[in-house]
């Protein structure tokens, strides 16, 4: 009976974008493990250029996601989102045929960019009509669990990358990690649909879709409380990404192995997913406001970079490993809850707008992070 699936649904609905976040966001997310092959390959390639295919192809999309709200208004969740998995699969086998490194900006970064985005942004919009702010309790754990997705994505997926670059070279890799997509494309994309949403989460659906056009509170976006907390976002975002894509460069400078690289990055996905999971039990335990765990994400997250560059210079630089997985932190708080803290940032009504905000704001800092990062290291190394 249709009000058994209704209650039920949403359960599906939050393991259908938990799987495309580990198989679709958690590849683009394992990048930097293809950008040291790259290196390899092409030593002639500044680490400036490679970072612009890595961050491009990561949140490009992000930066359009007022667009990609407006067609999810305009055509449904459904349609965008599988056209993004298909996007993503041909993106893949087109890119794997490239012999100039230089052609993966067009082939690679900017569809899969911008496909990986409308995956990213639908899932966590549509698990919220699900399982709206209102039920305060279950909201957190789903969106915790749904932000789990991409982390274990990139400790599932680096494996898998690595791997396949190892035995077969990173242009077949694609082409199997585009067969995989392909197959998940198949199962995911008929499911994902709003038509079994609760009437109540209809009425709020359609109402936020009026919202959308609304103009009379657009000048909260620009107040000095958005602005500098936004500035916070961005800030420790570059930090995030430019960490997670050079992680691998940054080992391999300083000598260690590119397997034990691999292994240090796959379990910082792993506590990264650890931690997103362990938000919800502790804010039930130490009830305290989220908006909080922002700024103490920021300062925590700080510390462990000085700490990891500090300890990679001396003779005890296994020991690194330690602030590294616990840098996953700041990236688990800072990416898990930005849908939930637009609640207390903008009015209901414009909440999803708010998360938008974030989005672009986000993906700003996911793409200059990494260059700045790329920059710094052929300065660094006078090249």
């Amino acid at each position: 009976d249709l009000d058994t699936v209704r209650t039920h649904y949403g359960g599906l609905i939050v393991f259908i974008t938990f799987l495309s976040r580990i198989i679709f966001v958690g590849f683009c997310w394992s990048y930097g493990t293809v950008i040291v092959q790259f290196k390899k390959e092409n030593p002639m390639i500044s680490d400036t250029e490679l970072s612009w295919i890595g961050s491009i192809g990561q949140s490009f999309g992000g930066l359009l996601a007022p667009l990609i709200l407006f067609l999810a208004r305009q055509y449904g969740y459904q349609i965008p989102f599988i056209l993004s998995l298909i996007t993503c699969v041909i993106s893949l086998l087109i890119s794997s045929t490239v012999r100039n490194v230089h052609w993966l900006l067009i082939t690679y970064s900017f569809p899969y960019g911008f496909a990986n985005s409308i995956i990213f942004i639908l899932g966590t919009l549509i698990c919220g009509l699900y399982y709206p702010v209102s039920q305060y309790s279950k909201h957190i754990i789903v969106m915790c669990i749904i932000s789990t997705g991409f982390p274990l994505g990139y400790h599932i997926m680096s494996a898998l990358v690595f791997s396949s670059i190892e035995h077969y070279g990173w242009q077949s890799m694609k082409r199997r990690i585009a067969l995989l997509e392909l197959f998940a494309s198949c199962i995911l994309g008929p499911i994902f649909t709003t038509k079994y949403l609760a009437s109540t989460a209809s009425e709020y659906y359609h109402t936020t879709i009026a919202a959308t056009q609304n103009t009379n509170n657009r000048k909260i976006y620009f107040s000095l409380t958005i602005i500098v907390w936004m500035l916070g976002i961005f800030t420790t975002v570059s930090a995030v990404n430019n960490f997670l894509l050079h992680l691998h460069s940054y080992l391999e400078y300083v000598h260690i192995a590119p397997a034990r690289a691999d292994l240090w990055f796959r379990l910082h996905g792993l506590f990264d997913a650890l931690f997103r999971l362990l938000i919800p039990f502790f804010i039930r335990l130490y009830p305290i406001n989220i908006i909080y765990l922002f700024p103490i994400c920021a300062f925590t997250g700080f510390i462990c970079l000085i700490l990891t560059f500090g300890l990679l210079y001396t003779s005890v630089h296994a020991l690194a490993i330690l602030p590294i997985v616990l840098f996953s932190f700041t990236s688990a708080v800072t990416t898990s809850l930005q849908y939930t803290i637009s609640s207390q940032l903008f009015p209901n009504d414009q909440m999803e707008q708010g998360y938008i905000y974030h989005v672009i704001v986000t993906s700003l800092g996911l793409i200059i992070g990494p260059v700045v990062g790329g920059t710094s290291i052929c300065i660094f190394l006078g090249s």
